[in-house]
């Protein structure tokens, strides 16, 4: 069935898009993933986008309309990590039932226009992108609802629980797990389908929470956008691409550079490694111009930093949902280093298109190992390339994503199996 016929098929839905932030700049993974659905599926659905906007993003507000969306946006201001008052609203939280970033964003200005927009128009279904906006929509029942969940958040949690820093940051670590545990699990069940990004996700909510509504989208890459670089390389440059104020990108890169990199400077001492991303916390600063290693904070495009590296590492810990910086290494055919949460939920392989390791020396070895054998570095990125080409494209994520939403409202009029095998090989 051809992408016309099936959308002359499927009547247009009118569709209200609940999101806390502008997707532009693109400078978060969850960005990135909602804009790679939002592009597609602005031109087959009519989608009011609601968010909150900070002044700073407001040049970013025409990028959006030009994507089609109706924009509805609530001024807001946002407190930054290096403030004092940031450090108070975390110890407040103790005293709340809610996780931290769910009351973070909780507005009720946002929940009031959301109500009020359902009230004044004939939409079809709401969707809420990140359990965190939940509370905005919570007991909306008038029309059907769908959580688009980029990761099991109380996951998370969990995992820098065991892992994140001294006692009392674990302790806090540890409350926040229970409370995201209890509000993810009851947000849920509000929704009439959740969309996941994995199957081990899906699985996980599944034995978790009794959730039997979700379905799985793939994970995509924008490959018109990542594609190799007519750059050469830097030899030996290691580079990690991620937004540094997500505390698990800040403990991988912390967890690297204390744990792995020496082992790797010892073998190869003209080695370096760029820290790319934006938001970068004092103690990522501090390491900027020590052994070998360049901490950029943020920049406009990553591209020109991931063409100028031998070899992408993903060192993660902690983490949860799937990682849309390997495929954008692998669509620039740069070789890529994991561990295995790291590469979590991914359809990748070991040796064949990633290298996988979960302990310090054989992080170091498989860094190494490539760093000096140009065969198997190109071998390596070429199947990561040719993988993520043949399988991972936006509009087959966009269309998996539709069908969840015409799921949703019970009326979907095509066999998403025979739909998805078609734009497969289409693709």
């Amino acid at each position: 069935m051809s992408q016309t016929s099936r959308h002359q098929e499927v009547r247009r839905q009118k569709i209200l898009f609940l999101q806390k932030r502008l997707l532009f700049p693109t400078d978060t993974g969850g960005k990135i993933r909602t804009l790679n659905i939002l592009r597609h599926l602005a031109c087959w659905h009519d989608i009011t986008y609601l968010c909150n906007i900070l002044p700073s993003e407001e040049p970013y507000l025409d990028e959006m309309k030009n994507l089609g969306l109706k924009m509805e946006t609530i001024p807001w201001t946002e407190t930054p990590r290096t403030s004092w008052r940031f450090y108070v609203d975390l110890a407040k939280n103790l005293f709340s039932s809610y996780p931290f970033n769910v009351n973070k964003d909780h507005d009720p200005r946002l929940r009031q226009r959301a109500a009020e927009l359902l009230q004044q128009q004939d939409f079809d279904l709401l969707v809420c992108d990140f359990v965190q906006m939940a509370r905005n929509c919570i007991g909306f029942d008038q029309i059907p609802k769908l959580l688009f969940q980029h990761n099991v958040e109380a996951q998370i949690f969990q995992r820098q629980a065991k892992r994140g820093g001294g006692p009392l940051r674990r302790l806090y670590m540890w409350l926040q797990w229970k409370k995201m545990q209890r509000f993810e699990a009851h947000a849920g069940n509000d929704f009439d389908r959740v969309v996941a990004v994995s199957d081990r996700d899906r699985e996980t909510f599944q034995e978790s929470y009794g959730w039997t509504h979700v379905e799985v989208i793939d994970t995509a890459v924008d490959t018109d956008y990542f594609h190799p670089l007519d750059l050469a390389p830097i030899p030996r440059r290691c580079v990690f691409v991620g937004s540094m104020d997500w505390l698990p990108n800040e403990d991988g890169v912390l967890y690297f550079v204390q744990a792995i990199w020496p082992l790797i400077r010892k073998q190869l001492p003209d080695a370096t490694f760029s820290i790319v991303g934006r938001n970068p916390s004092h103690a990522i600063r501090a390491l900027n111009g020590n052994h070998g290693i360049h901490v950029t904070g943020s920049v406009a495009d990553v591209r020109p930093f991931l063409s100028e590296s031998d070899i992408v590492v993903v060192p993660l810990r902690v983490g949860g949902g799937t990682r849309l910086k390997v495929y954008e290494a692998m669509a620039m055919r740069k070789p890529v280093v994991s561990t295995s949460i790291g590469i979590e939920g991914l359809n990748v392989t070991h040796r064949e298109n990633v290298l996988i390791a979960d302990d310090p020396a054989t992080f170091a070895e498989h860094v190494v190992g490539l760093a000096n054998d140009p065969g198997f570095r190109t071998e390596l990125a070429n199947n990561g390339l040719a993988m993520v080409h043949r399988s991972h494209t936006p509009v087959v994520a966009a269309k998996q994503f539709e069908c969840a939403c015409l799921d949703a409202l019970g009326n979907r009029s095509i066999s998403p199996t025979d739909d998805m095998a078609t734009t497969s090989t289409a693709n």
